[in-house]
């Protein structure tokens, strides 16, 4: 599962057809969760290409741990767009959880041996 899941992620980035790559998102998403979050590079990406560039951006910096009004100072942007945007990032997400954008975002990486 967790390798068609990782292969239908992979194809989401290079297919030309946006229908076509939503369809294999959805796929990867699908079978991703079959998988007990196991995580990938390329399943990591897939999570953070359904927000807009702007969204990404908040969530990265959220994930960070940067508060609202830090996140407003630094892109100078009021701390009510923030939020909005947050907002929005965790519907797409499907999470409300802002502890759990740290995990989306940077997934752990593999155990030491």
């Amino acid at each position: 599962m967790l390798f068609a899941a990782e292969a239908h992620a992979q194809a989401a980035r290079f297919h030309r057809d946006p229908r076509a790559a939503r369809t294999s998102r959805t796929r990867a998403a699908s079978l991703a969760r079959r998988c007990q979050g196991a995580r990938t590079p390329a399943l990591s990406g897939l999570v953070l290409g359904e927000l807009t560039a702007r969204q990404r951006q908040i969530v990265t910096l959220a994930a960070d741990g940067l508060s609202n009004r830090q996140i407003a100072e630094r892109l100078t942007l009021s701390v009510r767009t923030v939020g909005n945007h947050l907002h929005s990032a965790y519907a797409r997400l499907g999470s409300g959880d802002r502890a759990a954008l740290g995990r989306l975002v940077n997934p752990p990486g593999p155990l030491p041996a």
